[in-house]
């Protein structure tokens, strides 16, 4: 007697299809009416243009915004993973007691809302007399990347055995040469996926942007004084170009994954041979 095979679960399989379509829907609307020659947000379409981008990429305070979301995304990234990465070491190696109470306190960037954080960061640097501006937006989003660098570091420690570096070290090996050629091969995917992270969170980030950002602009920040009159076909533009960024730091990250599990398969085998 033949075994039966297990019922498909068909509901599951169209709630997935249907999942998938409310989630990516607009998108590929917002993909289309990029290149809609009309400016309205209706079919039929009324043609194919490239002149949307064209007046995006003609717009010099949309360039502006772009090199200071970069800037922006790139500084506070760097930052957060370096900081980070001597934050999760120090309390993984250095801190015995009250280490609970620290995790608590590295969480609550990651839990607290967005406009808290922007208005209490707003009143501290006006308190001091810091004027507001692009430096003090990469320490405000610092403040919030870290939290972020150190989970993701955190996961990848806590699955690790770090008597290698002092087994390095009996053996003879320096402290920075125990880091360096040790620690750190192991740590670098955890490292690259926090940087990678912290990249996208201040590159999308409006909210604490919009209270300390004074006179400057940055993405986020035009996209919404775009929005204010209406919706423009630049932003359909923006819309696009961003998911395109987005989709290749995604691979980006995935591909870095791939690399170093594959770096590491290799040195298993190696080692074991």
């Amino acid at each position: 007697m033949k075994n039966k095979k297990p019922a498909k679960p068909v509901f599951l399989a169209i709630y997935t299809a249907l999942f998938f379509v409310y989630m990516f829907a607009p998108l590929v609307i917002i993909f289309i009416f990029a290149f809609n020659k009309g400016q309205g947000y209706y079919f039929p379409l009324q043609g194919f243009t490239l002149n949307w981008f064209n007046e995006f990429f003609s717009d010099n305070m949309a360039l502006k915004a772009i090199k200071n979301s970069l800037l922006i995304a790139v500084a506070s990234a760097t930052i957060s993973t370096l900081l980070g990465t001597f934050l999760t070491l120090g309390v993984v190696k250095g801190v015995k007691r009250f280490r609970t109470g620290l995790l608590t306190m590295l969480m609550l960037p990651v839990l607290m809302p967005s406009l808290t954080i922007g208005i209490s960061i707003l009143v501290f640097f006006r308190t001091i007399y810091i004027p507001l501006g692009i430096p003090v937006v990469i320490l405000a989003h610092v403040s919030i990347s870290i939290s972020y660098v150190f989970l993701i570091m955190m996961g990848r420690i806590e699955g690790i055995d770090l008597e290698v570096q002092e087994a390095a070290i009996d053996l003879g090996a320096g402290w920075i040469a125990s880091l360096k050629d040790i620690l750190f091969p192991i740590l670098l995917p955890a490292i690259t996926a926090g940087w990678l992270f912290s990249f996208m969170i201040s590159w999308n980030e409006f909210i604490i942007t919009y209270f300390l950002i004074g006179t400057e602009v940055t993405l986020p920040i035009y996209i919404f004084s775009q929005l204010r009159f209406g919706i423009s076909p630049k932003v359909n533009v923006i819309s696009l170009l961003i998911t395109l960024f987005t989709l290749t730091m995604i691979a980006l990250l995935f591909a870095v994954r791939k690399f170093f599990a594959r770096r590491r398969r290799a040195m298993d085998s190696y080692l074991s041979s």
